[in-house]
C-alpha cells in the first residue's frame, strides 16, 4: 500500500509538471485556429514529424537505457557517470545532425512540403533536435532524484516561456509559421540551458567509453523500434499530404492534439514514475503482484478518462476553433484509443527490457508498422484524415495485442485481457450514442454526453468493485477513517 499511495502522490505531482510543460499547445489552440490556416497548422505537424524522425534516425538517444544503468551501479560517482556519458554522447551526435539539416534545409523542405517555401523555417525548427534530448535528460534526472516538486517549477518555467514567445510572435507580431517554429526554438533554448547546468553541476563531466558503449548495445533495437513506432504513428501526416491535402493534415493535427490529452494527463505522469520505479521493484522480492495492480489500475484511468476525451471533444473543440476546424471532432475518438492501446504496449514492453531482449519490441513494431502501412494505403485515400486516425488506433491494438503474447515468454507478469475487453465493450457502446452527433445546441449536447459518460463510468465502476480483493481494500480505508475521527 505504501508503494501504490508514492506512487499515486509521484504522478499526480509529475501530472502538474507535465502538464505545465506541455499546455501550451492547448492553450494556444484558439489563437492557432484564428492565425492559421489549416494548412499551416499542417506545416507545423510536419516540423514536428521532421524533429522526430532525425531524433531517432541521428540521435542516439538513450533514455531507455540511463535508468537501467543507473540503478546497476554500486556507487553514486558511477551513477552519475551514465547520466553525464549519455549527455556527452547525445549532444555531440545531435549537434552533427542540427548542423546537417541547416545545410541542406532546402532539400529537407523539398521533401516534406513538396517546395523550398519552408526552408528557414525547417532550419529554425531543426534546433530541437538537440535541445529535446537534453531537456528530457535532464528532467529524467530529477525523476531519479526524486524531487517531482523541482520537476513541476522547472515545468512551469518552460510554460511561461512558451507562452510568452507564442503570444508575441504570433499573435502581436503575425509572424504564422515562422512565429510558431521561432517561438519554441527560443524558449526550448532557454529552458534547456538551464537545465543542463542543473544536471552537469550534480552529476559532473565525465565521460566512460565502456558505459557508452553498454548502452549503445542495449539501445540499438530500441532505436529500431522507435522508428518503426514513428512511422506508425506520424508518417499519416505526410501520406496525408501525398493522398490528400495540407488541410487535412492541420485537421488531423488538431484532432491528434486531444487525442495526446490521454498521455498528457494519465499516461505521462505515471511513466515518469514507473519507468524509474519498475527496475527498483524487480530487483525486490515476488514483484509480479505489484505490477498486476499497477496494470489493473492504470487500464482503468486510461480507459476512463479516454473515453471522456472522445466523448466531450467535438463541444470543446466547437468552443475553441475557428469553423473550419470543427470537422477534426470526427477523428478523436479513434486517436484517444489508438493512445490509450499504444500505452498498454508500453506498459508490456517492460518485459523485454528487464530481460533485455529489446529485438522482441523491434520485431513487434516492424511488424505493426507492416499493418499500418496496409491500412494506411486502404483508409486514407477513401476517407482522409478520419481514415488515418482509424487507420492508427487498429495498428496500436495490433501492436498491443503482440506485445502481449510475446511478452508472456520473455517475463510474465501476470497481466490479464479480460478487464480490457470489458471496458472496450462499455466505451463502443457510449461513444455510438455520440459520435457525429450534435444535440441541439451546446448545452444540451454537453448534457446528453454527460449523462451517456456517467453511465459508462459506472458500469466501469461496478466492475472494478465486483473484485473481494478490490472492496476489501476500500473497507479497510473506511474503517481507518471512522477510527481515526472517533480517536
Amino acid at each position: 500500500m505504501s508503494q501504490t499511495k508514492r506512487m499515486i502522490k509521484h504522478s499526480s505531482i509529475y501530472a502538474v509538471g507535465n502538464f505545465s510543460r506541455q499546455i501550451v499547445g492547448f492553450l494556444m489552440l484558439p489563437v492557432y485556429t484564428r492565425y492559421l490556416e489549416p494548412a499551416d497548422y499542417g506545416v507545423v505537424g510536419l516540423l514536428i514529424f521532421m524533429v522526430s524522425l532525425i531524433e531517432i534516425l541521428f540521435g542516439a538517444r538513450l533514455f531507455q537505457a540511463v535508468p537501467k544503468f543507473y540503478y546497476e551501479q554500486k556507487n553514486k560517482d558511477d551513477s552519475h557517470s551514465v547520466i553525464s556519458t549519455a549527455f556527452l554522447l547525445t549532444s555531440a551526435i545531435s549537434v552533427v545532425s542540427v548542423l546537417a539539416v541547416i545545410v541542406f534545409r532546402d532539400s529537407v523542405s523539398a521533401v516534406m512540403f513538396g517546395s523550398a517555401k519552408y526552408s528557414l523555417v525547417v532550419a529554425i525548427f531543426s534546433v530541437m533536435i538537440l535541445t529535446h534530448a537534453l531537456e528530457n535528460y535532464s528532467l529524467g534526472y530529477i525523476r531519479i532524484q526524486k524531487r517531482p516538486w523541482l520537476f513541476v517549477g522547472a515545468s512551469s518555467v518552460k510554460l511561461v516561456l512558451q507562452l510568452g514567445m507564442n503570444v508575441w510572435l504570433v499573435v502581436f507580431l503575425e509572424w504564422g509559421v515562422m512565429g510558431v517554429a521561432l517561438a519554441n526554438a527560443v524558449a526550448s533554448v532557454v529552458f534547456t540551458a538551464g537545465m543542463t547546468v542543473y544536471t552537469l553541476r550534480n552529476t559532473g563531466i565525465d565521460f566512460s567509453r565502456a558505459m557508452a558503449k553498454k548502452m549503445l548495445i542495449f539501445s540499438w533495437p530500441i532505436w529500431l523500434s522507435g522508428m518503426a513506432g514513428l512511422y506508425i504513428g506520424s508518417s499519416n501526416r505526410y501520406f496525408l499530404r501525398i493522398f490528400s491535402s495540407l488541410d487535412d493534415v492541420g485537421l488531423f493535427e488538431l484532432a491528434a492534439k486531444f487525442g495526446t490529452i490521454i498521455s498528457l494527463l494519465v499516461w505521462t505522469p505515471f511513466a515518469q514514475y514507473w519507468q524509474v520505479e519498475r527496475f527498483d521493484l524487480y530487483h525486490q522480492a515476488n514483484p509480479l503482484p505489484i505490477y498486476q495492480s499497477v496494470f489493473k489500475m492504470i487500464s482503468t484511468l486510461l480507459v476512463i478518462a479516454g473515453l471522456g476525451i472522445a466523448i466531450f471533444s467535438a463541444p470543446v473543440i466547437r468552443i475553441m476553433a475557428a469553423p473550419e476546424f470543427y470537422p477534426a471532432a470526427k477523428a478523436v475518438p479513434f486517436l484517444v484509443f489508438a493512445g490509450v492501446f499504444h500505452c498498454f504496449t508500453i506498459f508490456n514492453n517492460f518485459s523485454f527490457l528487464v530481460k533485455e531482449k529489446t529485438s522482441w519490441m523491434t520485431f513487434n513494431s516492424y511488424a505493426t508498422a507492416v499493418v499500418v502501412s496496409i491500412f494506411y494505403f486502404v483508409l486514407i485515400p477513401a476517407y482522409g484524415f478520419v481514415g488515418a486516425a482509424q487507420a492508427l488506433m487498429l495498428a496500436h491494438l495490433v501492436q498491443f495485442l503482440l506485445s502481449h503474447f510475446m511478452a508472456k515468454r520473455s517475463y510474465d507478469m501476470g497481466i490479464s485481457l479480460r478487464p480490457i475487453a470489458l471496458y472496450l465493450c462499455v466505451s463502443v457502446a457510449a461513444l455510438s450514442f455520440t459520435y457525429n452527433r450534435d444535440f441541439d445546441g451546446l448545452l444540451a449536447d454537453i448534457g446528453a454526453r454527460m449523462a451517456v459518460y456517467v453511465v459508462a463510468c459506472m458500469l466501469v465502476g461496478a466492475y472494478v468493485l465486483s473484485h473481494a480483493g478490490i472492496r476489501e481494500y476500500l473497507s479497510g480505508l473506511w474503517h481507518r477513517k471512522l477510527g481515526s475521527q472517533q480517536l
